[in-house]
């Protein structure tokens, strides 16, 4: 305990055992002067001090423990009736004696010796301001009253301060806790040797009957402080309850319980020991937590006996804390003395209350990771649903409700079969060499449910029995992948009908041309070559616009945006349609003033030619096409008119998606990779543009996009020039 006393306090032990030891020193150069009433005072004094220290009454500080005597009585009679060296070493010799016979450590005797001394020393000086006047006369009484209000105050204060320093508590709360018990006794005991000292010069007889009112006071004193201390063990045992039932956390402290518990022990240190899993934690009244590994081979109440075996080189009393084979650890409690009855019983109510405090915590931990599990299913992307071994379902959570539009009401009971397209399950027994996990794929079926596809996987839950108890089925959602490959297995077909297309006239009318089975005059063959070379560039085309896709798809930039005139680029791209389909009437409208915006003049005019095709494509032959230029705030827009079908309202969200086609008569009859749209809407995404579709089912559509108008600054750094750099673009690209 020395050692872990702070620094501070132990300097402040120092100084006064020092300080009492120079005050001897100082006074020893009286000894050779003492009379033999000197040292039979002496004797008396020392025997006196020595006696009333062996009962002395307690203030217990934690660690720490205010000791409060009859000495003063006897101090009080020797200011009035002995020398002052003969007072000081009585009192010296005494209390020395007194700490030996109880057995108190080397540095609290030197402590309390030392601050004995020089509060009878600061007394001795008061009393010698006085002229040491009669034992008779009130002027006397005053002043050995005075000396020892000086006595009491440097012992209170040296003995509370160096509590305060070893508890690290402050000075007015260590001696508020004991002061109106220490003022009463003060006074009682000065009273009483001021009385002493009249009865020795006048009647010495009369002594004896001071006995009876000192034992009186001793018993009253200690009977006071016996109260305040069980008031005190009742307020701290409340305390250790409601600190044992605080809200619980992840790791449970139990210091402030175990101080309460030490303090109201009045014990050296107090330790719980109790099982974690599989380790033992060592909670300790001064702040320590220890942990270490159950003794192996050994259970839990074996583990717990080994520890206090291994422990126990000091006297400790023990409270188990559980029963029998459900021992959950024990309280241990370092003291000399043996518990009480009364203690005893305090002890068994912390025990019983601990007990209750780690079950409520194991509970509390059960219950928080079922309901961490029941969140974490509750909060799965995945789908988990559990089948009863008769493939019914018994639970359902919001991500299957999310994937299949469900409610867990609509599925509760139900046979899976009901709910989902797919192959009858397995009698999930367990196949060769571990439990079987069934996968496949199902699609979820039921009225007014969506058209949705799951990939699961299937597991039985069996009983420690081996029993089938139920199956538990994790879902997610693969419909995008399913119509992804749908859609890319449709697009092999196409391609490859498209590549066809072309290349069985080209090979026909090659091989005609080799044999020389056709008609050779110059008309048939002018006529050959423009089949020919119309199939070339209906194949060019498939072949840029599948290297367009892959270059969007590879997230390489497609655009070189800069200022350019928007309605000469566009009437270039009509003019060349007119010129290719002379049959077919194209009408186009424009403002007479340009119109500057920020693109890319071969990616505009592959847009322009993209929705023009697809007009002509898709509208009567009869029927003309119309291209419109217009601005609007801060774009310029370019709309593209037919007459063909139109787009059913469901498919016009889709209509510029990769592979998308519209399924209708004249799609069937003209073809397409469903590529064209795709493309277009990311070259015009790509230029800071939009792209949007307006259609009325049997009466048309119109597909329109904007560009962003080009600013001063853009136009700074000159026009792009259509006609020249889009057929160099366009030889290249070839």
């Amino acid at each position: 305990m020395r050692t872990s006393l702070p620094a501070s306090a132990r300097r402040l032990i120092a100084t006064v055992a020092l300080g009492g030891a120079a005050i001897l020193v100082a006074q020893a150069t009286a000894l050779p002067t003492w009379t033999r009433n000197d040292l039979f005072g002496f004797v008396v004094l020392a025997a006196l001090v020595t006696l009333l220290e062996q009962f002395p009454i307690h203030v217990r500080f934690r660690t720490e423990t205010l000791n409060m005597s009859m000495t003063d009585a006897a101090w009080t009679a020797g200011i009035l009736l002995v020398r002052p060296s003969v007072l000081t070493f009585a009192v010296a010799a005494g209390a020395l004696v007194g700490q030996v016979l109880r057995r108190r450590p080397v540095y609290k005797a030197a402590f309390n010796v030392g601050q004995y001394v020089v509060a009878i020393g600061a007394g001795e000086l008061v009393f010698l301001a006085f002229g040491y006047p009669d034992v008779s006369s009130p002027r006397a009484w005053f002043a050995a009253t005075a000396a020892m209000a000086v006595c009491f105050l440097v012992n209170a204060m040296s003995v509370a301060l160096v509590i305060g320093l070893a508890e690290h508590k402050s000075l007015a709360a260590i001696l508020r806790a004991p002061l109106a018990v220490n003022v009463s006794h003060w006074l009682c005991n000065t009273a009483t040797g001021l009385l002493g000292a009249i009865l020795w010069t006048s009647e010495p007889r009369a002594l004896v009957l001071l006995v009876g009112p000192l034992v009186l006071s001793y018993f009253a004193y200690r009977s006071w402080v016996d109260g305040v201390r069980e008031r005190d063990r009742m307020r701290n045992l409340y305390e250790a309850g409601r600190s044992l039932f605080a809200p619980i956390e992840a790791d449970a402290d139990f210091v402030p319980f175990l101080r309460l518990v030490e303090r109201m022990l009045e014990a050296d240190c107090v330790e719980l020991v109790v099982t974690e899993e599989d380790r033992l934690t060592v909670h300790a009244s001064d702040g320590g937590v220890a942990r270490s590994e159950l003794t192996k081979g050994l259970g839990v109440p074996e583990s717990l006996e080994s520890y206090l075996a291994a422990s126990a080189t000091r006297p400790s009393q023990v409270k188990v804390i559980g029963t029998g084979e459900d021992a959950r650890g024990f309280l241990v409690v370092y003291r000399d003395a043996a518990l009480s009855d009364a203690e005893q019983s305090v002890v068994d109510a912390l025990g019983g209350q601990i007990a209750v405090m780690l079950e409520n915590h194991r509970l509390f931990f059960e219950t928080l990771e079922q309901a961490q599990l029941v969140d974490i299913i509750a909060d799965s992307s995945d789908g988990i649903f559990v089948l009863s071994p008769e493939h019914r379902v018994l639970s359902w959570n919001p991500a299957m409700e999310r994937i299949s539009g469900l409610t867990t009401t609509d599925v509760a009971g139900r046979g899976i079969d009901e709910l989902l397209e797919l192959h009858a399950f397995t009698d999930g027994r367990e196949a060769e060499g571990g439990t079987l996990g069934e996968t496949g794929d199902a699609m979820i079926s039921g009225p007014g449910v969506d058209r949705r596809w799951i990939r699961y996987t299937r597991n039985p839950i069996r009983g420690r029995d081996g029993a089938l108890k139920a199956y538990v089925v994790v879902a997610r959602d693969v419909t995008a992948e399913m119509e992804a490959e749908q859609m890319k297995r449709d697009f092999v077909a196409t391609v490859s009908h498209e590549l066809r297309t072309p290349l069985t006239p080209l090979k026909g009318f090659l091989t005609t041309l080799l044999r020389g089975t056709g008609e050779d005059t110059p008309e048939a063959r002018q006529e050959y070559y423009r089949i020919m070379l119309n199939q070339t560039n209906r194949l060019e085309r498939l072949i840029t616009d599948l290297l367009e896709v892959s270059r969007i798809e590879a997230g390489k930039p497609v655009s070189e945006t800069r200022p350019m005139e928007l309605s000469a680029v566009i009437a270039e791209e009509v003019r060349q349609f007119a010129e290719a389909q002379p049959d077919r009437e194209i009408r186009m409208r424009a403002p007479k003033r340009p119109i500057i915006v920020n693109g890319d003049p071969f990616r505009v005019g592959q847009v322009a030619a993209n929705l023009i095709s697809n007009a002509l494509k898709y509208s009567p032959r009869e029927a003309p096409v119309q291209v419109h230029v217009s601005m609007a705030g801060d774009e310029a827009v370019v709309s593209v008119n037919d007459r063909g079908e139109g787009i059913p309202v469901a498919e016009q969200q889709r209509v510029f998606e990769r592979f998308h086609r519209v399924e209708g008569g004249l799609t069937r009859s003209t073809g397409g990779t469903g590529l064209g749209l795709y493309i277009a809407k990311h070259l015009v995404d790509a230029m800071g543009g939009r792209i949007w579709l307006r259609s009325d089912p049997g009466a048309g559509s119109t597909f329109s996009f904007s560009l962003p108008l080009a600013t001063a600054d853009m136009m700074g750094s000159g026009l792009a020039q259509p006609r020249g750099e889009l057929a160099d673009r366009r030889r290249r690209t070839a």
